[in-house]
């Protein structure tokens, strides 16, 4: 954060070329710049690194696609995520979420640490995504390896034919998955054309048990911390949780100041802090700023998130009130045309799980600490320890 501050004050300017990694790119600071560049269709989000790493386990997927195919899958995935709205498998979905989270407080009643964590990530995306009751610990150890080599620029090439022969068995016996599922909506799109060869399905399954796991594990446990480390904060989000009711899907929908948690956790520790994108053709962005074909833009949405200059006081505070203003921009799920197709799932999936873990428990931070006011850059929630409270 401090190099692209002291770049900024440096050149006092909102656009910068740089080197970055293997050629020209075009840094950008500029709130208008950043909105002008992700409302753009001349550019696309599959620079050769990220498209080369991510070919080694989920090829073709819709994030490192472009064009004709981009626009088939980007249709696919916002068919099956039902992006923008609440999902058609909502009270399937709402009941995953409540049993996990309930199964990971009876299992861990004392103390819950990053692996508790990360077992609730997988069991919760693989239902979703397989049906109710379907976990594939040999699938997790799968994607896990390819995810380990993929960093390498190298493909696990056991792992990779045995993860997408499984997806592949699961799309050609639809009548054995359970239908309020991914997977299902998947196969049926695919029966009836929906979904073509081009569509490439195997592999936007694939992201999705990456990505939703990854989610799920991570934005729970920093969210909890958080509240955990604001008392004023958990106090209020509880209370709003019980006067909600029981937790049926309206009742979730309905968390707003919940949600407003979420959405600050998202900022202060934006997942994906670097959107680059590719140019597919020459042109003036802001009809100010010439750009070739093939050139880079990079916006540092984790840099966006922490300026002072765009966030005043609450840049570097746990604020869900500001929040729910909106005055600033947030690009934690990037934004408009190559915005993140899962976001509307995903936090419903999100407060489903921390509203019944809210609802029964008042949690205490037992490390790493958290200073209210002072977030840090970084978190080690490798190192997270949470302890459960239950209401008397």
């Amino acid at each position: 954060m401090d190099f692209f501050r002291d770049l900024k004050d440096k050149y006092r300017c909102d656009h910068l070329w740089v080197w970055f990694p293997f050629g020209r790119t075009l840094l950008v600071f500029a709130p208008e710049t950043m909105e002008a560049v992700l409302l753009s269709d001349a550019n696309q989000a599959d620079p050769f690194l990220k498209r080369h790493a991510l070919s080694r386990f989920i090829p073709d997927a819709l994030v490192i696609s472009q064009g004709d195919e981009w626009r088939d899958r980007r249709r696919f995935n916002e068919g099956a995520l039902d992006t923008g709205y609440l999902h058609r498998h909502h009270n399937a979905f709402l009941e995953i979420a409540l049993a996990e989270a309930e199964r990971m407080t009876r299992e861990r009643p004392t103390e819950l640490r990053w692996v508790d964590f990360q077992t609730l990530g997988q069991r919760i995306s693989h239902q979703i995504i397989l049906g109710s009751g379907q976990v594939r610990s040999d699938m997790a150890t799968q994607l896990a390896s390819m995810t380990r080599w993929s960093n390498l620029m190298l493909r696990d090439r056991w792992s990779f034919s045995a993860f997408y022969e499984a997806i592949e068995r699961y799309l050609t016996r639809k009548e054995a998955t359970p239908p309020a599922c991914l997977m299902y909506e998947s196969a049926t799109a695919r029966e009836s054309a929906a979904a073509s060869e081009a569509t490439r399905v195997p592999p936007q399954i694939g992201f999705w048990f990456f990505v939703l796991k990854d989610a799920v594990e991570l934005h729970v446990a920093r969210t909890l911390a958080l509240i955990a480390a604001h008392p004023d904060v958990q106090t209020r989000v509880r209370a709003e949780i019980h006067s909600a009711g029981p937790l049926t899907a309206s009742a979730v929908e309905s968390l707003g100041y919940l949600e407003s948690c979420i959405a600050e956790q998202l900022r202060l520790w934006t997942p994906v802090p670097i959107l680059l994108r590719r140019t597919v053709r020459s042109f003036a962005l802001r009809d100010q700023i010439p750009i070739a074909a093939g050139r880079k833009i990079l916006i540092h949405a984790g840099f966006h998130h922490r300026d002072p200059a765009i966030f005043a006081e609450r840049a570097n505070s746990f604020s869900p009130d500001a929040a729910r203003s909106g005055s600033a921009a947030v690009y934690f799920f990037s934004a408009h045309r190559q915005s993140c197709a899962g976001r509307s799932l995903v936090t419903f999936v999100l407060k489903a799980t921390l509203a019944s873990l809210l609802r029964r428990f008042r949690f205490e931070l037992s490390g790493p600490a958290i200073e209210p006011g002072t977030i840090p850059y970084l978190y080690d929630h490798f190192s997270v320890g949470l302890r459960p409270f239950p209401d008397a």
